[in-house]
């Protein structure tokens, strides 16, 4: 079990009601990313609870995604409590999807130091992270601050916002959250030593969130906390769930708060954003190719195939990534992957639902 004493015990959420849009045409609105083995055998959904395995206990691992993805994350998790999996009426982001799972989760285990955990993200190392996950909750309990995750940047990324940080050790004091930079800062972010990938992983104990949110951010929780002194009646939470405002929780609470700490960890994490960053986790012929599924490639480089039932032939191509499903087929430059998701976005602006 977790070093955390029963004093404090540690409340993993998992929240897990993205779209994956990226990842289409196999992420869909009813099997999304975090239902796809995008990386490995396992779902990414599976992998992320099972890396608790004996670490927080199946009573203390709370998910959260939306009712229409209900049912099919009860059945993929059959270890987890049914009640275990919290539904939010409609995605809101992840200040309201954090706050319905404290208002949750404060009934059964108020004294609970929560982590939060993204349902479609890879993590190697999975003892590091575990050894990682108790310095963070450690430092929540004993100090009282809230805490994030940073990834050690590799590359100039500007696709991820970043932390600042100060001081030295095992957590250090963040000084600023950045947002997504332009090409020469995000070098300078990577050059400096004090700045990390912001996750979007965090640790706190539920009655810091608490007090974070009534200071910082209380519009995300008085309707929640109203709805629960009315008796927190199912069908009434959609109402409450309307008057919440649609923001992240880096937004309405950690860049306002001033006690915020940051873990530098040091095991290998990918956010798996698009189908170039699972491409990573193949292993390319000696043209620099990776395929799935039943291919013939001739004079083909640097590209990727994820077949289904039918043969893909290609020639003469190069830099693209070709993704096969039954009612669908995708063909993308790897430099322009991040347009799948204008792809998603142009069909459901055209009514055409059955694709999404």
């Amino acid at each position: 079990m977790s070093g955390t004493s029963e004093l404090n015990p540690t409340v993993a959420v998992v929240m897990a009601g993205g779209r994956g849009t990226r990842f289409w045409p196999r992420s869909r609105n009813a099997r999304p990313k975090q239902f796809l083995a995008i990386v490995g055998a396992e779902t990414l959904l599976h992998q992320t609870v099972h890396r608790l395995d004996g670490h927080v206990s199946p009573e203390r691992i709370f998910v959260v995604t939306t009712e229409d993805l209900a049912e099919e994350t009860r059945r993929m998790l059959p270890e987890l409590p049914p009640e275990n999996v919290i539904v939010e009426p409609e995605g809101r982001n992840t200040a309201p999807c954090l706050a319905l799972a404290l208002v949750e989760i404060e009934k059964k285990i108020p004294n609970g130091v929560m982590a939060v955990l993204s349902a479609d993200h890879w993590i190697g190392d999975r003892e590091l992270f575990l050894a990682d996950l108790d310095a963070a909750v450690a430092h929540a309990a004993d100090r009282r601050e809230l805490v994030t995750f940073g990834i050690k940047p590799t590359y100039p990324e500007t696709g991820y916002g970043y932390i600042e940080s100060e001081g030295q050790g095992p957590v250090l004091k963040v000084t600023a959250f950045r947002e997504k930079p332009p090409a020469a800062v995000a070098l300078q972010y990577l050059e400096s030593g004090r700045h990390y990938w912001n996750a979007g992983m965090f640790v706190w104990t539920l009655a810091d969130f608490r007090q974070g949110l009534q200071q910082h951010a209380p519009e995300v929780l008085a309707p929640l906390d109203a709805w629960v002194a009315a008796g927190a009646r199912p069908e009434a939470l959609a109402d409450a769930y309307r008057q919440l405002p649609k923001v992240a929780i880096d937004v309405a609470l950690m860049e306002r708060a001033s006690s915020v700490a940051v873990v530098p960890t040091r095991f290998r994490w990918s956010d798996v954003g698009s189908w170039p960053a699972a491409i990573e986790f193949q292993t390319p012929d000696a043209d620099g190719n990776v395929t799935q599924g039943d291919t013939l490639l001739l004079n083909t480089r640097d590209s990727a195939f994820f077949g289904g039932t039918r043969l893909i032939a290609a020639a003469g191509m190069e830099g693209l990534i070709v993704v096969d499903t039954p009612d669908a087929l995708l063909l993308v430059r790897k430099d322009q992957a991040q347009s799948v998701k204008d792809i998603v976005e142009r069909l459901r602006a055209e009514g055409r639902t059955e694709l999404l």
